[in-house]
């Protein structure tokens, strides 16, 4: 018993790390899949579009990070971040939401986590 509850904080722990590490790509991702969605609906075939949304999501990444390093004005540096933090902030509700909804039925202590979770992802 001690076992499994050691180890099932280490994959808590671990799913915790992974959802910080992976909603920096949030808006590139929602970008490959909006562009790949796109060719999809004209008929281009599945192949095209994964093409075209994975170009699209590396694209997405490699701009962001150029025009942060180039733009030395505050408030464009803040604007590039802030376009980055938001869908890692929505992504980062829904994740927490998602996980809590697996035990946590009280709909307002949820939803106020998942808040936390937002903000501090």
């Amino acid at each position: 018993m001690t076992l499994l509850l050691i180890l099932g904080v280490a994959a808590g722990l671990y799913i915790l790390w992974l959802v910080f590490t992976l909603a920096i790509y949030a808006l590139p991702l929602y970008a490959g899949m909006a562009a790949g969605f796109w060719v999809n609906s004209t008929g281009s075939g599945i192949l095209a579009a994964l093409g075209v949304g994975l170009a699209a999501a590396i694209a997405t990444l490699l701009l962001g990070q150029c025009l942060f390093q180039m733009v030395r004005s505050p408030i464009l540096r803040a604007t590039i971040a802030l376009a980055f933090a938001v869908p890692a902030g929505v992504a980062g509700f829904s994740a927490v939401d998602g996980i809590l909804s697996l035990g946590l039925h009280a709909d307002g202590w949820r939803h106020a986590l998942a808040w936390v979770g937002a903000i501090v992802i």
